[in-house]
């Protein structure tokens, strides 16, 4: 075997199709070297750049898998047709935004011909770009590697990328978790906008009194035990803005007088303490700007910059100390599963905030549960679980389909790592009956990972309280696989 590094084997035709074009160094016109090694896999090949810059152009036939694409315009609100793209685009899916949920830098067409970018070095110019006829030119700068499989196997490409990055990147897959990463858990934040009666007043509603009540109802089912997370508005408003919540991680002393107490009353009925905690987010007059300023970063975290807008975290900031700080202050509580939101940034930016913040609660405890929405292979060392995130149901859009395609994107993206199944019912309580209920949660029926209930069925009447209680059971009495197999 070659010692310089453990390539894939190429096979038949192989990469031999693939065209190096536009180099930037006219002296060297020769096609980048394919490395090859004895390690069993037969149906792929690499290209390194060996010059400061290369162009390798594929035939490609549209649709086009871009599973690191979670823009979207409005027309396609709800649906998963952003994942797939016919016209011409130009992604660079290192730098690309996260939105709401952003699969690993790869493209595969609709014949199964795959391609995907094998390093972290180089990002800045490693581009994806498709002409909406049938090429598709990618940039491969000095230092970057791109794996190929033109065999037209599809997923089975993916999968043998996924057990070389991961070798790679120097992660191996969960065999074994805690027992409580496998438990059902409900979260507070589709119950809190059920019951709001005014704009934003969900963020408000959450207080001892609205946990007692929601574990309550809980029991009143009879569902399973699991965890239960707090989502968004446990924490102080320093200005009264919902904003200036973004890095003011203290629990409201108005609504929860003592949030020990809370947290003993979640453990004393059986359940596990969970937070929501939006890191990625950080505004002038929070908590943690106020005392370190230079936590403050990009403007640009809402559509228009305004000075009294929150901001980016800065990624180059100690992150690690502040999370430090912040995730030991609820371990001393009880809280052993931390939710984190607001990952939208660029990628390049949000790899080192997901880095630190993973880092800090292992080093706390290594049992914590760490979630994040950001399924990218390149992110999946630093997760334990990633959520499918949730869905905003709406008849007027391919709901069904989003659904499928945040449910893909996360188990091939990040394999090796829990899946949350998240939000059965959807966010957008207007849209939520029945109907619509009973349709979410059996696109979830047998898939891997773990269901999350958020807001309880009892609005939408006795069947869906009772199918419910038989999904969750199910589950809890079942093998409780959560773990993405999406590997060879």
């Amino acid at each position: 075997m070659n010692n310089r590094r453990d390539f894939i084997k190429k096979a038949g035709m192989g990469i031999a199709a693939a065209r190096v074009v536009g180099c930037t160094n006219s002296q060297s016109q020769n096609v980048s070297k394919i490395e090859s090694s004895e390690d069993g896999y037969s149906t792929a090949g690499t290209i390194k750049a060996h010059r400061k810059m290369e162009k390798v152009q594929l035939k490609v036939k549209a649709p086009l898998h871009v599973p690191y694409n979670s823009q979207n315009t409005p027309e396609e609100k709800g649906s998963g047709h952003n994942f797939f793209r016919s016209e011409a685009f130009t992604h660079n899916p290192f730098t690309i935004n996260c939105g709401g949920i952003s699969g690993s830098p790869i493209i595969m067409d609709t014949n199964g011909k795959f391609v995907g970018f094998m390093n972290s070095y180089g990002f800045e110019n490693s581009v994806f770009s498709f002409d909406g006829k049938e090429t598709l030119t990618v940039q491969v700068p000095e230092g970057q590697e791109l794996f190929i499989d033109e065999s037209g196997k599809g997923d089975e490409a993916w999968k043998a990328y996924n057990t070389v990055m991961m070798r790679r990147l120097r992660f191996e897959p969960f065999k074994e978790v805690p027992k409580f990463w496998t438990d059902v858990e409900y979260c507070t934040w589709v119950e809190q906008k059920m019951l709001s009666k005014v704009r934003k007043g969900h963020f408000k509603l959450l207080s001892h009194d609205f946990i007692k009540t929601y574990i309550e109802k809980i029991n009143e089912f009879g569902y399973p035990k699991g965890k239960l997370t707090l989502d968004h508005g446990w924490g102080i408003f320093p200005d009264g803005s919902i904003e200036s919540g973004f890095g003011s991680w203290h629990a409201d002393p108005k609504t929860f007088p003592d949030f020990r107490k809370t947290m003993g009353l979640i453990t004393d009925n059986g359940f596990t303490p969970g937070l929501w905690i939006a890191f990625p987010k950080v505004h002038h007059n929070s908590a943690i700007a106020k005392k370190y300023p230079d936590m403050l970063g990009d403007w640009r975290s809402t559509a228009a910059t305004k000075p009294n807008a929150e901001r980016w975290l800065n990624p180059r900031a100690d992150i690690y100390e502040y999370a430090s700080e912040v995730i030991h202050r609820f371990y001393k509580m009880g809280v052993m599963k931390f939710k984190i939101d607001m990952s939208y940034n660029t990628k390049s930016d949000m790899i080192f905030i997901h880095k630190e913040l993973y880092r800090a609660a292992k080093d706390i405890d290594k049992t914590i549960e760490m979630e994040f929405h950001v399924p990218d292979i390149f992110f999946a060392k630093h997760a334990d679980v990633i959520r499918t995130n949730d869905i905003w149901i709406n008849d007027d859009y391919d709901w069904k389909s989003r659904v499928k395609m945040h449910y893909e994107v996360t188990r091939k993206s990040c394999p090796g790592r829990g899946i949350n199944l998240d939000h059965i019912g959807g966010n957008n309580t207007p849209g939520i009956n029945e109907a619509t209920w009973l349709e979410h949660m059996d696109l979830y029926h047998g898939k891997t990972g773990y269901p999350l209930v958020s807001v309880l069925p009892h609005y939408f009447g006795k069947t869906c309280i009772e199918k419910t209680g038989d999904f969750l059971w199910n589950y809890d009495k079942g093998t409780k696989n959560i773990i993405s197999d999406f590997y060879l």
